[in-house]
């Protein structure tokens, strides 16, 4: 697998780096680093985006990487034996296989990987034992090849397997967790099976178009607790301190949602619904030291999700019980599987007085998408991991939707455009990203396409589509696409066909249109366009292109089937409404409008649509004066909006340097949190402010602009929290007061520095949402001593994000001696690649940042050569330092403007 770990330069590839560089490269995708960046997509992280390449394309790999179809599992009867609670990490465990040979063979080909084979045996329906003539393992392709010697008739067989195994200690497949108890450690064991690990655990058919029953029994330590997918059916001593429970068959389903875990001494609650419209117990697992507040908001949480989504899709959840498990390691946030939901602990267990607002968020809008899987994913499954997205895309949406219907006071339908739509729609402007179906064969490959196409942009393409549909009929499409398809694997053809019974019936599309014509373009080719409106006599024009990067020697000839919406403002106070389909294949619409005299249009408002707009330069002239006299004339979500495609506009050569200022000043008067999380993106300001850190001039008078900019957002958020403070503020001071005091706001920098003080004093202690901007803002003016103390106090930190936090906090420091030792500190530094982290905080932050670095790289010469010099991390820092400095001349106008900028004259 190739990871490489974006930088500032690589993040907006799509607007800032020529598509001639690009150009016949391997297909690409991006996916979040879970250490680093858990939880929804945060705009100021997008920087640690893992970018991976896919292999080249082989028929030979495909047809070897597949299972045949010549015989299919139809039940299992798994039985395994742990000792894991007595530390000892292996364990045995056997498998009977319901075999239906479909057509003649001499092969019985599975998955199976790690396990050690003990014994193997086939027999048919009459028990009788059919000669076994080679067992062929192949560690390369996972796959397990029984062969016979002689044929296999067509029929039922049975496929008995005995082997050992280890826990697995890297978060897959089957594998050891711990937990401190005292000075004790005490271990479970836990799975995580999606996408290609049940086989590293037992050997199986291991495709999500695969269904089968499992019948489950673990022998484990009488003083654990063992969990499935179903409820326990027995528990039966065994002897020697060992106990074996027996679970209740489950229904047809794929090896990835099978689940099993052995707990050792974990808390736990329960909860019983009653139907109708369906009767479920629910049990919240955790570890002992889960606070009680913490037990009881996650077990209520989960009663109150399950009936939202059983509401909204109109299909009851059909197993007996919906367990939710939280581990300490997890390598996802969470886990679907069907009947236990498995967590990450800080994604299922939030207690308010220990946790923040984005820990909320997390939690609810986590549970919401695993419910979601349960019918989504679990009911019916996608038919490839090509098709992850019918999956996952939908969660992604329906994790917002759905949660706002579950906590109305949190914004979760405007956030998605701010940590879903507009985070794909960076990324997806290369001309080398998959497309959101994209057929894959190897374990790497699968692994990548869990990326933010399959969940970001399949959950803001589903979206695009809940509203040019409309809301009534898009949910009566899936509601028929869940009942019609429940309990087998579906392709998008399914989607589109129960899509387009609804759109018929609700007669919402032209009758020369449907929907699996007006989707396939969104699912089947990769990128989105980029609508461009004119005003001219009287008439609106509209035009698509393929968005890229402006002057590219690659030209694309791309079009999409595009739902237009687009409000007219009249001067008058009037709105009207408008839409229609703009063809895929046309470049250009033309429409009737009459005078606007003062007024002005917003297309695409709300941000349902996957595109990006742009104006002709009087239509923005015309919106930016609106939003200057009153911000609230359009939405919070429109603004964000505008913000957004403005700078990427600019960053690609689209609108002129007069636009993207002229709309920033209007943000003096901007005290919402969507506009504002948007402007501070490190997509976004952050861009600039990464850019220019290499001139001083130019740095320092980007940041008085910045300073007079968020000056009245501010004040209106200040340092303390207020009772009628919404949800969102918590995040918008966090993010004002690192913005406020790094542009150099004295006001900010004092009281950060005071609060940071008694922080570390113990004499006030920050609450956890400010810690990083108090101590960031404290740093810009804090003494090299104080510096160096809070530096000291982490060497006892060994958590990475804890540990990075105070690295960008340290960063911050504008103080020449400090920034000098702390450069030098990663020659001597103990932690793995920190140095790098280091290097990268303290270039990026600002220019006295970048002014340390080229005295670090001056007086180090030899001993960089010597260390670090060859380290492909040092060579991406080089390059990324070069391109900062070739790229600050394509400021220059704007800088200008930044100079000559004053408040009386904005």
């Amino acid at each position: 697998m190739v990871f490489i770990r974006i930088g500032l330069s690589v993040l907006l590839m799509c607007a800032l780096a020529p598509v001639a560089l690009r150009a016949q490269q391997p297909t690409v995708t991006a996916s979040v680093e879970r250490h680093q960046q858990p939880g929804h997509l945060d705009r100021s992280k997008l920087h640690l985006l893992k970018h991976q390449q896919f292999s080249e394309r082989s028929s030979r790999v495909a047809s070897l990487y597949r299972l045949p179809n010549d015989t299919i599992p139809e039940s299992y009867v798994l039985e395994l034996s742990s000792n894991v609670h007595a530390e000892d990490f292996t364990y045995g465990g056997s498998v009977a296989i319901r075999v239906r040979v479909l057509q003649t063979t001499r092969s019985i080909v599975l998955h199976s990987l790690y396990s050690k084979l003990v014994k193997v045996e086939v027999r048919n329906a009459n028990q009788l034992n059919i000669p076994i003539s080679t067992v062929e393992e192949d560690p390369a392709l996972e796959t397990l090849t029984i062969r016979t010697d002689h044929e296999l008739q067509r029929g039922i067989y049975q496929l008995t397997i005995l082997f050992e195994n280890t826990l697995r200690d890297d978060f897959g497949g089957f594998y050891r967790t711990s937990y401190n108890s005292g000075n004790e450690v005490r271990y479970s064991a836990v799975t995580q099976f999606q996408p290609v690990d049940a086989r590293t655990a037992f050997p199986c058919y291991d495709e999500p178009g695969i269904r089968a029953t499992f019948t489950i029994s673990i022998t484990s330590g009488v003083g654990t607790k063992v969990y499935s997918n179903m409820p326990i059916k027995s528990t039966t001593i065994t002897g020697n301190g060992l106990k074996q429970t027996r679970f209740h068959t489950t229904p047809s389903m794929p090896t990835y949602l099978v689940a099993f875990a052995i707990t050792n001494n974990f808390a736990s609650t329960r909860l019983s619904l009653r139907g109708p419209p369906s009767s479920i117990n629910m049990e919240l697992i955790a570890p002992p030291t889960v606070t009680d507040t913490a037990q009881t908001y996650g077990l209520d949480l989960g009663g109150q999700i399950i009936r939202t989504v059983e509401q909204y899709f109109n299909q009851s959840y059909d197993l007996p019980k919906l367990d939710q498990l939280a581990v300490p390691d997890f390598y996802f946030a969470a886990m679907e599987n069907w009947g236990l939901v498995i967590y990450e602990e800080r994604y299922l267990l939030y207690d308010e007085l220990t946790s923040t607002n984005r820990d909320k968020e997390n939690v609810i809008a986590t549970v919401v998408h695993e419910f979601v899987h349960q019918f989504l994913g679990n009911l019916l499954t996608p038919h490839w991991w090509s098709d992850l997205s019918l999956s996952e895309g939908f969660a992604t949406f329906y994790e917002y939707y759905l949660s706002s219907m579950v906590e109305p006071s949190i914004r979760f339908k405007e956030k998605f455009t701010v940590e879903a739509l507009q985070p794909a729609l960076l990324f997806d402007c290369d001309i080398n990203v998959r497309p959101i179906s994209y057929n894959v064969e190897t374990r790497a490959d699968i692994e990548r396409m869990f990326d933010i196409i399959s969940y970001q942009k399949g959950g803001s393409i589903f979206r695009m589509f809940h509203y040019a549909l409309g809301e009534l009929t898009f949910v009566k499409g899936i509601r028929r696409y869940i009942s019609v398809n429940k309990g087998r694997s579906v392709t998008p053809d399914d989607l589109f066909e129960s899509l387009q019974v609804a759109a018929s019936e609700d007669a919402v599309l032209p009758l020369s249109l449907d929907v699996g014509t007006i989707m396939r373009p969104w699912i089947f080719q990769s990128g989105y366009p980029v609508v461009t409106v004119t005003l001219s006599n009287g008439e609106l024009t509209f035009m698509q292109e393929h968005f890229l990067y402006r002057g590219s020697v690659v030209t694309s000839d791309r079009t999409w089937w595009i739902p237009i919406t687009y409000h007219v403002h009249q001067s008058v106070g009037t709105v009207q409404s408008q839409q229609f389909w703009m063809p895929q294949g046309t470049s250009q619409v033309s429409l009737e409008q009459g005078d606007l005299l003062d007024g002005f249009i917003v297309v695409n408002p709300q941000q349902t649509g996957y595109y990006r707009v742009n104006y002709d330069e009087n239509l923005w002239i015309r919106l930016i004066a609106k939003l200057s006299s009153d911000p609230s004339i359009v939405s919070p979500i429109s603004r964000g909006q505008l913000l957004d495609d403005c700078f990427k506009l600019y960053y690609s050569g689209r609108v002129g340097s007069n636009i993207i200022y002229s709309l920033l000043t209007y943000a003096e008067n901007e005290i919402d949190a969507i506009p504002w999380t948007v402007a501070f993106a490190n997509d976004n300001l952050g861009v600039l402010q990464g850019a220019l850190v290499v001139e001083r001039m130019a740095f320092e008078a980007f940041s008085r602009f910045v300073t007079g900019l968020t000056a009245n957002v501010f004040n209106a958020v200040g340092f303390d929290a207020l009772p009628s403070d919404e949800h969102e503020t918590q995040q918008l001071r966090s993010a004002v007061i690192e913005w406020s005091c790094r542009s150099g706001s004295n006001e900010c920098r004092t009281e950060a520095l005071a609060r940071m003080l008694n922080d570390l004093n113990g004499l006030a202690p920050l609450p956890m949402y400010l810690k990083y901007s108090v101590y960031c803002g404290g740093a810009t003016i804090a003494s090299p001593d104080v510096l160096e103390t809070l530096w000291a106090s982490l060497q006892s930190v060994n958590d990475y994000g804890q540990r990075l936090n105070v690295i960008e906090a340290l960063a911050c420091s504008e103080s020449e001696q400090f920034l000098d030792d702390f450069l030098d500190s990663v020659f001597t530094n103990p932690i793995a690649g920190e140095w790098a982290n280091i290097l990268r905080a303290v270039y990026q932050k600002s220019a006295a940042g970048y002014e340390a670095y080229n005295r670090w790289i001056a007086r180090n010469a030899l001993q960089i050569v010597q260390s670090i010099g060859l380290d492909p991390a040092f060579t991406q820092i080089v390059n990324d330092v070069n391109q900062r400095q070739s790229d600050i001349r394509k400021y220059d106008e704007l800088v200008e403007l930044f100079m000559n900028s004053s408040p009386s004259q904005r």
